[in-house]
């Protein structure tokens, strides 16, 4: 596990900032994707709890514009692990995803952070994420940016991005 990580993250790294952005001569500097619900694959070693440190959670969904059309898919992982820093116990999510469109895709990294408890505490775990832009292929090379991810009641996902040059 520590080998497919450290290759993953090795091969994330790798492209970043190395290409110019191809977003500064054109019109591009937002976009918004809606997303399927998820479809979850848990851990391959079924003896890896939920929620504890290492425990790894896989997703897979399609994306769609604003018209309903599908125009790819977003796969995922979401690798979990306990801290404490200053005497507050925290659960940390670490978020890897690829939105693998029909233009090309969009690699994006974050994290994160609940307070831990006997049963964790995601009273607010339906407010906006936001995660890093890390880069992208053909149409997205050498993007950079955030995208803010919102859970819709549906248990459907709105993705807004946002690039800079």
């Amino acid at each position: 596990m520590k080998i497919f990580v450290t290759i993953t993250l090795a091969l994330l790294l790798s492209g970043c900032g190395l290409t110019q952005s191809t977003l500064a001569t054109s019109s591009l500097s937002s976009l918004e994707i809606e997303q399927d619900v998820p479809v979850l694959v848990d851990h391959p070693d079924l003896d890896s709890e939920p929620n504890s440190t290492g425990a790894v959670l896989f997703f897979a969904a399609d994306l769609r514009d604003e018209t309903g059309t599908k125009i790819g898919e977003l796969i995922g992982q979401v690798t979990t692990f306990d801290v404490t820093i200053d005497g507050v116990d925290e659960v940390d999510n670490f978020r890897e995803m690829v939105f693998n469109m029909e233009d090309g895709m969009i690699v994006v990294l974050g994290a994160a952070q609940y307070v831990a408890g006997t049963e964790p505490d995601f009273a607010d775990d339906n407010a906006p994420v936001t995660a890093v832009i890390v880069g992208g292929t053909d149409t997205f090379v050498g993007v950079r940016g955030t995208v803010t991810t919102t859970k819709r009641a549906n248990g459907t996902f709105l993705h807004k991005f946002t690039f800079v040059d």
